[in-house]
C-alpha cells in the first residue's frame, strides 16, 4: 500500500472574507471555473457530467436534502503530482503568473493562462460543500502517472479559519482519499462536487448557453462536452462558440482600432461590435462581451454612455459584440475579484469606456435604417396585410398602395408591441383606411404630371388613370361609410336601450352630426366657433342671470348640456333632444323658445359673427312625440317651423335616413366593382 501523503492547504488571511462570500452561485459559473483550470493545465478535451434540469439539493423543513447526484469535470491535461498540488493548487490567493513555478503561460502548449488570483478553485463552494480532486500528473514512469487524490470540505475550512492559532505552521490539511499515491496510465484531472446547497442545474439549452458565453477561445485544440447524468438523459453535446445572427451592415471589426490612453499609448483589441437581428432573447447574449485571455471578464450594454444619444433604444436593445482585451489583466489587474466586471474607474478603464462609447454611436447610426426595414418586414408578415388588402379591395392598384403604405408606416412601428395582436390589427386598419385616399391623391398627381408634360397626353393612359381614380374614390368613401355603418349600429342600440342617458345621446350627436343629416360633416372646431360659443355663454348669463352649457366636451362638467351647438354649412345648429319614448311638452317648449330668442338677439347685438356664420342659426329638435297643450305654444312652435328656423325629427327618422343613405352608397360601390 502506498504511503499516505500529507496534504497541506495554505490559506492567505486576505482571502478569508472572500471564502465567506461564495464568489459564484450559478452552477454554470462554477463549472466554467473548473474548465478554466483545465485549459490552463493544457487539456484538449474536457467533459462535464451533470444532471441537466435537476435539483442538486432542496430545502425541506429547514433542512437541506441531497438528491444523490454529483457533478464531475474530467480533463486530459497534464494533471498534478501530490507535490504540485501542495505547491500550486492548495496555495490560495497567490498570483500564479508572478510565481516562478508557474508563470503567465501554460506548461506545454504555452497558452496565456486564464487564472491569476488563485481563488477560482474555491468557486465550487458557492454551490456545494465538498470538492474531491483526483489528478494524475508529473513525469511518466514505468508505472504511469502519479495520482493525487484528496478532498476539500467547506465546513472544515471555515472551522480552521475561525480556530486558527497563532502558530505560523498551523495549516488546514485536506483529507487524502483512497486512490492517493496510486498510478494511472494517462494524465488528467477529475473534479467531483458533492454535498450541495439548495441549487438546481439549468436545462440543456440554458446550461449550454450559460457555459458557452463564458469562453471566447477561438481555438480548435480545446473542446468541452457535456454528459447528462439524470434518468432518461439528453444526448451528449459539445459547447459551441456563441454565434449571434447580426443585422446586415452593422458589424464593426475593431482589430485596427486600438484603445488610446490619455498618454497616447495604443492598447490592442480584437473582435467586433454590431446589432443583432432580433432583440435580446437571453440575458447571456445581451450587450458586448469582454474577454481577457479567452475568459469572460465583463458584459456591457453601453460602455457607460449616458442616455439621450441618437439611436439609444435600438443600441440598448440590440447591441451585441465580442471584444478581446488581454491587457486588462497584464500590467495591472483591472478585473474585479468576482470576474463579473472590470474596473472602469481606472485610467485604462476610462480610456476603454471612451473608446466603446464612440463605437456604439457608429453602430447605432449604421443600424437605424436596417432596423426600420426589418421591423417593417416583421409587421407586414405578422399583419397579413397583403392577403387582407386583397380580400377587402380585390383591386391590384389598391393592394399595391396598401402594401407600399404598410412598408413605410411599418418602419416606425413599436418593436416591443409587434407580438400584440391588438396593436398589429389597429395599425393594419389605419393603413387599409388610408390606402384608398393615398391612391386617389397619387392618381390625381399623375394626371397633373401628364397634363404638364409638353401638352402631350396619352389618351389610353389617361383613361386608365381616370378609372383608377374612380376606384380609389369609391374605396375611399366606401371605407368611411363602412365605419359609419358601425357607428349607426351602436346608435341604434343606444336609442333602443331605455337606460341610455340623455348626455350619452348628446355626445354621439356632437361627435357624429351626420346622424342628424347624412350630408353633414363636422367642421373643425376653429377659433371663430370657440369664440362664438364662449361669447354666447357669457352674454346669456349676463342677460338671463344663469349659466348655459352648450357642449359635452368640457370634461370637468358632470352635468349634461342644456343643448349642444354644431358648426355646419356656415351656420350654427342648436340641437335640442328628448330621449326616446319621452314627449316634448309645454315646459320644454318654453325653455327652447327662450333659447331661440336668445340666439336671435345675440346675433342682432353681435353683428361681427354674421361674416363667419352668414346663415346665422337654426334649431334641430329630436323628439319622438310633440305634446303641446297650450294653444299659444302650438302656434309659436308651428310658426318657428314655417320660418325654417326649427326642424323636428324622431329618433327613428335619424336612424332610417342615415342607414339608407350609407347602405345605398355601399350597394352602389359593390355594383360598380362587379361591373
Amino acid at each position: 500500500m502506498a504511503k499516505e501523503y500529507q496534504y497541506t492547504m495554505h490559506i492567505e488571511r486576505t482571502i478569508v472574507d472572500d471564502l465567506g462570500l461564495k464568489l459564484y452561485d450559478k452552477v454554470s459559473a462554477v463549472v466554467a471555473e473548473i474548465i478554466a483550470n483545465s485549459y490552463d493545465a493544457d487539456a484538449e478535451r474536457v467533459k462535464a457530467e451533470i444532471p441537466l434540469g435537476k435539483a442538486l439539493a432542496s430545502k425541506k423543513g429547514g433542512k437541506i436534502v441531497q438528491s444523490g447526484y454529483c457533478i464531475k469535470v474530467h480533463d486530459d491535461g497534464h494533471g498534478m503530482t501530490p507535490e504540485e498540488a501542495n505547491e500550486f493548487y492548495l496555495t490560495v490567493g497567490r498570483h500564479r503568473r508572478e510565481y516562478k513555478g508557474q508563470g503567465e503561460f501554460s506548461r506545454e502548449k504555452k497558452r496565456p493562462v486564464m487564472g491569476r488570483k488563485g481563488i477560482g478553485k474555491l468557486a465550487p463552494f458557492g454551490v456545494c460543500k465538498t470538492i474531491e480532486i483526483r489528478s494524475a500528473g508529473g513525469s511518466r514512469t514505468s508505472e504511469g502517472y502519479r495520482v493525487t487524490h484528496f478532498q476539500l470540505d467547506y465546513d472544515d475550512i471555515i472551522n480552521y479559519v475561525k480556530k486558527k492559532s497563532k502558530k505560523v505552521d498551523d495549516d488546514y490539511h485536506p483529507k487524502p482519499l483512497e486512490d492517493d499515491g496510486k498510478w494511472d496510465e494517462k494524465s488528467g484531472t477529475i473534479v467531483t462536487l458533492k454535498n450541495f446547497l439548495p441549487k438546481r442545474v439549468p436545462d440543456k439549452e440554458t446550461f449550454g448557453r450559460q457555459l458557452g458565453y463564458r469562453f471566447g477561445l477561438g481555438t480548435t485544440d480545446f473542446t468541452i462536452k457535456v454528459k447528462d447524468t439524470k434518468e432518461n438523459p439528453e444526448p451528449e453535446f459539445s459547447i459551441e462558440e456563441v454565434k449571434i445572427p447580426l443585422m446586415e451592415g452593422t458589424k464593426i471589426d475593431v482589430k485596427n482600432r486600438p484603445v488610446i490612453t490619455d498618454s497616447g499609448e495604443k492598447m490592442p483589441v480584437r473582435g467586433w461590435i454590431g446589432m443583432s437581428k432580433t432583440s435580446y432573447k437571453y440575458e447571456e447574449f445581451a450587450g458586448v462581451r469582454i474577454y481577457v485571455r479567452g475568459k469572460i471578464a465583463s458584459v456591457t450594454r453601453d460602455f457607460g454612455l449616458p442616455s439621450g444619444f441618437m439611436g439609444e433604444f435600438v443600441a440598448r436593445s440590440y447591441l451585441v459584440g465580442e471584444i478581446h482585451a488581454d491587457w486588462l489583466d497584464e500590467k495591472e489587474d483591472l478585473i474585479q475579484t468576482h470576474r463579473q466586471d472590470i474596473l472602469w474607474s481606472s485610467e485604462l478603464g476610462q480610456s476603454f469606456s471612451k473608446w466603446g462609447k464612440e463605437i456604439i454611436k457608429e453602430v447605432a447610426k449604421a443600424g437605424r435604417e436596417p432596423r426600420r426595414v426589418q421591423v417593417s418586414e416583421v409587421f407586414i408578415q405578422k399583419s397579413k396585410l397583403e392577403a387582407i388588402a386583397h380580400q377587402r379591395y380585390d383591386d391590384p392598384e389598391l393592394e399595391k398602395t396598401a402594401l407600399e403604405l404598410g412598408e413605410k408606416i411599418g418602419r416606425f412601428a413599436s418593436e416591443d408591441e409587434l407580438d400584440d395582436e391588438d396593436y398589429i390589427e389597429g395599425l393594419r386598419e389605419i393603413i387599409l383606411t388610408v390606402a384608398p385616399h393615398k391612391l386617389l391623391v397619387d392618381t390625381f398627381r399623375k394626371i397633373q404630371e401628364m397634363a404638364d408634360k409638353d401638352g402631350k397626353v396619352d389618351v389610353k393612359e389617361l383613361i386608365k388613370l381616370f378609372q383608377t381614380s374612380k376606384i380609389a374614390q369609391l374605396a375611399s368613401y366606401g371605407q368611411i361609410v363602412s365605419e359609419k355603418i358601425k357607428v349607426v349600429d351602436i346608435f341604434e342600440k343606444s336609442i333602443r336601450n331605455e337606460d341610455t342617458e340623455e348626455k350619452e345621446l348628446q355626445e354621439m350627436l356632437e361627435d357624429a352630426p351626420w346622424l342628424i343629416d347624412p350630408r353633414w360633416e363636422p367642421m373643425t372646431a376653429n377659433q371663430q366657433f370657440k369664440s362664438f360659443r364662449y361669447a354666447l355663454q357669457v352674454w346669456f348669463k349676463k342677460k338671463y342671470g344663469k349659466e348655459v352649457l352648450t357642449t359635452t366636451k368640457i370634461s370637468h362638467e358632470k352635468k349634461r348640456p342644456d343643448f349642444i351647438l354644431l358648426h355646419i354649412e356656415n351656420s350654427i345648429k342648436l340641437i335640442e333632444i328628448k330621449p326616446p319614448k319621452h314627449s316634448f311638452g309645454d315646459v320644454d317648449w318654453e325653455r327652447l323658445n327662450r333659447y331661440d330668442d336668445a340666439m336671435e338677439e345675440f346675433f342682432e347685438t353681435n353683428k361681427s359673427y354674421e361674416g363667419t356664420f352668414p346663415n346665422r342659426y337654426s334649431i334641430i329638435l329630436i323628439a319622438d312625440e310633440i305634446s303641446l297643450k297650450n294653444s299659444s305654444n302650438k302656434k309659436a312652435f308651428q310658426l318657428l317651423k314655417d320660418k325654417k328656423r326649427l326642424a323636428q325629427k324622431t329618433w327613428e327618422d335619424l336612424l332610417n335616413d342615415t342607414t339608407q343613405f350609407h347602405q345605398s352608397f355601399l350597394d352602389a360601390r359593390d355594383s360598380f366593382k362587379e361591373n
